[in-house]
């Protein structure tokens, strides 16, 4: 059977092993979206494994204008950048791409938004204010437009920094409540209304890093670090099924960095090598450079760095590429996106 060319590059591309935590950043001035990979040594897997940067830049799709990116959202492989009152969700391995207006008028600092799905064919995007009074809104991707969710009623508002994550098309994220409890709260698009999980594993401190992740693709994941003793514990818990949380990892190091110092709007991301031991990234203090910190064993982590330009930037999203296509895409022209690659050992 003979194939396109087009059909031939996906058939090519299909075959290829995809090991990327793309840690996804941009300039404050002008477009610039880029991501890092972690390649693994072959011969001695405690060696600090090298970093690629890949640069994704978007040139050209929105001439003489100045694009400010303020988060990204993964969801199966599409990414949804929150932009000054517009969104841009993609598809960085198939390079297509929609662009949709926010729903109400765009606040910074008070909005946050959720990429999930009913289908494959039907991805929504979850759009919610940060702080009182509430407003909640779902949008349609295909269809580019949003409907106001009315009569909910909010005894919880989103934890700062926030951690927000997409399992199965369903948004999580960390609620607070009045009293400062912790849990994990998710969004039903079929029933279009939220949903909480659990309480977190640990009692709620404020000072304290935590993050929300996946293990192995059907767990929720949280972390938690002790600002006082750096002391990491990991747990996790079935998505669906009702267990409780089980502790997978503690990371008891006094010199360990602490992932990120409060007040914080900057998160931190993790995942779980092949080895199942914790790989950690977050931003320098001052946002000065990005540390991908990796756990060896109970007593010893190794830090591997990029450079202070790749770098400064202010936000981190891990991300999973696929070849997950949707109706209303558009095939980006791929002159428009120039490819980089730097490699920090």
């Amino acid at each position: 059977m003979a194939l396109n060319p087009y059909d031939l590059e996906e058939e090519i591309l299909a075959r290829v092993t995809w090991k990327y935590l793309a840690t996804l950043r941009c300039a404050y001035r002008g477009p610039k979206i880029s991501a890092m990979g972690i390649e693994e040594q072959q011969n001695n897997v405690d060696d600090p494994p090298s970093l690629i940067v890949q640069d994704f830049t978007l040139t050209k799709v929105r001439p003489c204008e100045a694009i400010k990116l303020y988060r990204a959202v993964h969801c199966d492989g599409l990414l949804l950048y929150v932009m000054e009152n517009q969104l841009l969700v993609r598809n960085p391995l198939l390079k297509e791409t929609t662009w949709i207006k926010c729903g109400s008028d765009f606040h910074q600092r008070d909005d946050a938004y959720s990429l999930g799905y009913l289908s494959h064919c039907d991805f929504r995007i979850l759009s919610n204010s940060r702080n009182r009074p509430s407003r909640v809104e779902v949008g349609e991707v295909a269809s580019k437009t949003w409907k106001v969710i009315d009569n909910i009623s909010f005894d919880w508002f989103l934890s700062v920094p926030l951690s927000i994550l997409s399992l199965r098309g369903t948004p999580y994220c960390i609620g607070l409540r009045e009293d400062h409890t912790a849990f994990v709260q998710s969004f039903d698009f079929s029933s279009e209304r939220f949903q909480p999980i659990d309480d977190l594993p640990f009692s709620y401190d404020e000072m304290n890093p935590i993050a929300l992740e996946i293990y192995k693709g059907d767990r929720l994941s949280v972390l938690e670090q002790c600002h006082k003793t750096r002391k990491i514990c990991i747990w996790v818990k079935h998505w669906l099924m009702l267990t409780s949380w089980t502790k997978l990892v503690v990371v008891d190091i006094p010199e360990f960095p602490l992932l990120y110092a409060r007040p914080s709007l900057i998160s931190t991301n993790y995942y779980f090598d092949k080895n199942d031991r914790p790989v950690i990234t977050c931003n320098d203090t001052g946002m000065k450079g990005l540390s991908i910190i990796r756990v060896i064993n109970e007593r010893e982590f190794l830090v591997t760095k990029a450079n202070s330009t790749e770098t400064r930037f202010a936000f981190l999203c891990s991300y999973v590429p696929s070849f997950v296509r949707l109706s209303g895409f558009s095939k980006q022209d791929t002159s428009r996106i120039r490819l980089r690659k730097r490699r920090f050992n």
